[in-house]
This record gives C-alpha cells, sequence and structure tokens, in this order.
C-alpha cells in the first residue's frame, strides 16, 4: 500500500510536467487590407498569431495557403469567411472574418441604349474605387463629347449607376452587373425620365 502511495502522486507530477511542457495554445489573430476589395485585385492578409509554427489558411473560395502572411485574389465578388488555424507546441486554433470582394468594372465599355428598333451606342470609361465611387468618363452617342461622370456615380453589390451631364441635360444609367463581370444591362434616364433599354459591353470581351 505505501508503494501506490509513493507512486500516485510521482505519476501526477509526470503528467503535470508532461502538459505543461507542450507550451500555451496560439493565440489566432490577422487583418488584411483593404477592407473592400475588388474583384481581381490582391487582399494582403497580416499575421498577428502568436505561439505559433504553421499555418493553414482557407480563403472561403475553395482556395487555401500555408504561408505565414499570404496575399489572395478572388476571382469574383461576394462575401467569403475566411478562417486561419495556427498550430503551434500546445496545439492548434483557428479565428474567421467576413471578406467582401465587391465586382471590379473598371475599363473601357460600349454602351448602348434602345427604344424600340432604334439603337444609339456611345462608350464608358470607368474608374472603380473600393469605396463604390465610379470616376470617368461618358459618351452618350458616338459622336458626342466625352463628359466626366456626376460625383453619384456609384456601384453597390451588384447594382450601378452612372450619370453624367450634357449641354444641361443629365444623362442616367442603371443597370446590374452580371456573373462575368464583363456586361451590364438596365435602363437608360434622360432628365429622370426612362427612355428605353441600356446594357453594356466591356471592350476586349
Amino acid at each position: 500500500m505505501k508503494r501506490y502511495s509513493i507512486l500516485l502522486p510521482l505519476l501526477a507530477s509526470i503528467l503535470i510536467l508532461a502538459a505543461c511542457s507542450k507550451g500555451p495554445k496560439p493565440v489566432v489573430a490577422f487583418t488584411f487590407e483593404p477592407a473592400s476589395a475588388l474583384a481581381r485585385d490582391t487582399v494582403k492578409f497580416s499575421n498577428q498569431t502568436t505561439d505559433a509554427t504553421s499555418y493553414s489558411w482557407n480563403f472561403g473560395d475553395d482556395s487555401t495557403s500555408t504561408l505565414e502572411a499570404p496575399g489572395h485574389v478572388y476571382k469574383s465578388s461576394g462575401n467569403y469567411n475566411v478562417t486561419l488555424t495556427a498550430t503551434g507546441a500546445g496545439g492548434s486554433k483557428s479565428a474567421s472574418k467576413a471578406v467582401t470582394i465587391l465586382p471590379s468594372i473598371t475599363g473601357s465599355w460600349t454602351s448602348t441604349f434602345t427604344a424600340g428598333m432604334r439603337s444609339t451606342t456611345g462608350s464608358l470609361n470607368v474608374v472603380q474605387h473600393v469605396t463604390g465611387a465610379l470616376t470617368g468618363t461618358a459618351q452618350v452617342s458616338n459622336n458626342a463629347t466625352l463628359t466626366p461622370l456626376n460625383a453619384i456615380s456609384n456601384i453597390t453589390s451588384l447594382a450601378i449607376v452612372i450619370e453624367t451631364t450634357s449641354q444641361g441635360s443629365k444623362f442616367a444609367f442603371k443597370g446590374t452587373i452580371n456573373e462575368a463581370y464583363d456586361m451590364i444591362s438596365g435602363s437608360f434616364f434622360l432628365d429622370g425620365v426612362r427612355r428605353s433599354d441600356w446594357y453594356a459591353l466591356k471592350k476586349g470581351n
């Protein structure tokens, strides 16, 4: 009996020491920029994890990485759940954050609006910003003067509003971006009144 009474505390001490020798579990933390990125742009991830020796990233679009601080390009818009799993001497731990990706429409577009059997084709040159604002120029018809986009021009998720003023008239194009980001379809407005259907195709597609 005496023998067991000595061995039990000794065994307990060994188990406690073994558990302590594993070290602390990782404290997982990361940030990313920009806060709202555009599709096809690089999202940069910064890793602030402590007590870890290896990392596993899941970007929420079936892509992964084992780099400590990777960059990732999302090919399409949407909300993605990014998970970082860190492993160290004390085991593994994970943390997740949501990343919002906006459609990318920066570039040159043909702009066509149709009323019955008639159609008129102009152009758009758009620069999209991560805030959703759009800058650039619009040409209402091929023979018209290029005019700058108004400050109201913007994109929210897949909805887009483009406005420009020419010779005292306000031209507005309102539509929805398709999943491939190479076409926008919607309506054309003149001074607030809907005049026709409208669509735009990205040049080069």
